[in-house]
This record gives C-alpha cells, sequence and structure tokens, in this order.
C-alpha cells in the first residue's frame, strides 16, 4: 500500500512539473523566440552607421568621428553625441530634412556593440503634426528595412515608453525604434549576442 501511495505521489510530481514546463514554454513572448530563433541561427551582422562595426573600440569611434567632422559630414550635438544633418537635394521636399544625433554603446573593455541614435525632422513644430515623431518613425522603418536587409520590423512591448515600439533582428543585430515624444525617434542597434548572454 505505501509503495503504492509513493507511486502516486511520484507521478503526481512529474505531472507537475511537466505542466509547469509545458506553462514556462508556452509564455514565451514572440519577441524572446524571435531572438532566441535569429540568434540561434549564428549569423552575425556587424554594420553601424558610416562604416561604423560592432567590435571596433571607443577609439574607432572617435577617429572615425574625427574624420567625417574634417569632411564636414558631421559636428558636434548635444551634449556627447555626434550630430549628422541630412544634406536633400534641390528637387527634394527640403521639410524632410532630418537631424541625427548619436554616439556608440560600449562595453566595460570600450567595445562598441551598438549604436544609440535619435533622429528628429528640422521642420518639427508642435503645430505641423506632418512632422511628428510618428510620419517620421514610418519613414525610418522604410529606411532600415531597405539598407539593413534582412527581416521585417515587428511590433513589440516596452513596459517603460506610452508609445509603440519596433524591433528587426538579423542574426545577432537588433534594430529597435520607438517614439520618445512628438518631436524624436529613438533607434538602437544592438548586438544581442552580448545582450543576453546564455
Amino acid at each position: 500500500m505505501k509503495v503504492l501511495k509513493c507511486v502516486i505521489v511520484f507521478d503526481m510530481i512529474k505531472w507537475f512539473c511537466f505542466m509547469t514546463i509545458i506553462v514556462f514554454v508556452s509564455c514565451k513572448s514572440e519577441y524572446t523566440k524571435y531572438v532566441e530563433s535569429e540568434l540561434d541561427k549564428g549569423v552575425t551582422n556587424d554594420s553601424l552607421i558610416f562604416g561604423m562595426r560592432m567590435g571596433q573600440t571607443r577609439k574607432d569611434f572617435f577617429r572615425i568621428c574625427w574624420d567625417l567632422n574634417k569632411q564636414q559630414i558631421i559636428t558636434n550635438g548635444e551634449g556627447t553625441n555626434a550630430q549628422y544633418v541630412e544634406k536633400l537635394d534641390s528637387t527634394q521636399d527640403q521639410t524632410l530634412q532630418k537631424t541625427m544625433l548619436f554616439y556608440g554603446i560600449f562595453d566595460q573593455t570600450d567595445t562598441m556593440r551598438g549604436m544609440n541614435i535619435k533622429y528628429r525632422y528640422d521642420s518639427w513644430a508642435p503645430w505641423n503634426k506632418d512632422r511628428y515623431s510618428i510620419v517620421l518613425l514610418d519613414q525610418l522603418k522604410a529606411f532600415y528595412t531597405q539598407n539593413y536587409k534582412g527581416n521585417d520590423f515587428i511590433e513589440i512591448d516596452l513596459d517603460d515608453i506610452k508609445y509603440k515600439a519596433y524591433a528587426k533582428i538579423d542574426g545577432n543585430r537588433q534594430i529597435l525604434m520607438y517614439q520618445k515624444d512628438d518631436r524624436d525617434v529613438i533607434v538602437k542597434i544592438e548586438d544581442l549576442r552580448h545582450k543576453y548572454k546564455k
């Protein structure tokens, strides 16, 4: 009788553990599954902006920025950011001109693991709804989809922001994008191998 009770208890424990695993696996978000499936491919994408790459050093970042500044492509921006003002030719709608502020994301060894970028239309104004960040967000999604080949953006939830966020993951590289407010769009390019170490 005692043996039968032990077997029943053991079977109940096995069933409980199995159900716990099933619940845990099924609770993974679509985003988590997306990250894992892309990292499992073992594909490395390291390109950032202006020819910069993940894996370069902080010294490389400053050298490239210095060269771009000498060529009058970028200038000093807000805080520690570098600033790039888009050049449009005379056939383009000048109200679409954007300013981009950027700075590398570095780990404790001063290795660049990504890039923080902020965009805004230069013609933004509270009364100019056509140049709000929601319009810019759509333009930037199209730009990054075209210039960083691979997957499309998917909508994801970020608890600490009130706007929708979008992520495009190709192998190890994630491009995260969301509105900061009515004027600015945040783009963060990261190496997920270093963000989600196993």
